[in-house]
Parts: C-alpha cells; sequence; structure tokens
C-alpha cells in the first residue's frame, strides 16, 4: 500500500506548489540580474543605441550610408583639425547636425556629400 502522507507531503499538496513557486521567482530574479549585468557590462546603461539606416546609394556615384560617414570624418580629422563645429561651418549646417551624422543617428544626404568633395578639393585633402 501507498502511504498519502508521502504523496502529498505534510500539508496536502501545498509544499509541492511551494516549492515551484520558489524556483520560479529565483529564475525570474536571475534572469533580471543577468540583464542588468550585461547593460552595465556593456556601456549602453542609459543611452540609447545609435539607429541603423540602409546602405542605400546618396549620390550618383553609389556612395553609402557608411562611405559617406567615413567621408566626413576623413575630412574633418584632416581638414578641420578634427573639429566638428569647423566641419559645420563650413558645410552650412548646425553642429548638431555634424555629431548626429558621425554617430549614425541621421541619415548624410547627397548634398553633404557633394559639398564634402568640394572642400577636400579645394584644400588638397584626400578623403577617398
Amino acid at each position: 500500500m501507498i502511504n498519502k502522507e508521502n504523496q502529498t507531503g505534510d500539508r496536502g499538496g501545498k509544499v509541492d506548489f511551494r516549492r515551484i513557486g520558489i524556483v520560479l521567482a529565483g529564475i525570474g530574479f536571475g534572469a533580471g540580474l543577468t540583464y542588468l549585468i550585461s547593460r552595465v557590462l556593456s556601456g549602453r546603461e542609459g543611452k540609447s543605441l545609435p539607429l541603423r539606416f540602409p546602405d542605400q546609394p546618396v549620390d550618383d556615384r553609389g556612395t553609402g550610408q557608411s562611405q559617406a560617414a567615413k567621408i566626413l570624418r576623413n575630412l574633418r580629422d584632416r581638414a578641420f583639425e578634427a573639429s566638428d563645429e569647423r566641419l559645420a561651418l563650413a558645410l552650412g549646417r548646425p553642429t548638431e547636425e555634424v555629431v548626429a551624422w558621425n554617430a549614425g543617428a541621421e541619415v548624410i544626404d547627397d548634398d553633404v556629400v557633394m559639398k564634402a568633395r568640394g572642400i577636400a578639393m579645394n584644400r588638397g585633402v584626400r578623403i577617398e
């Protein structure tokens, strides 16, 4: 014969549900802790991730967004002493827009790429 007390425990089945509840709470706590640790270790806590734009051609030469960003960074570093403010002034754009381009938060348009190439040509700077 099977003893009923051994099947259900001391409290008529409540011990089994309590154990399951404790295990589930531990899993939830562990998942939350893992998430927080990964955010802190990745260095992105409180920061928004940069937007990813499709690398579609910006101009008639087939320049994509990543190549356009590289052109602007090269121009800034080589012709304007790595100053976003000076590059923005030369391009006739706000500094915030230049910073956003470098961060990948805004789309670089064809006008900016053409101006950057013209400025580089006038200053004798190789950007591509």
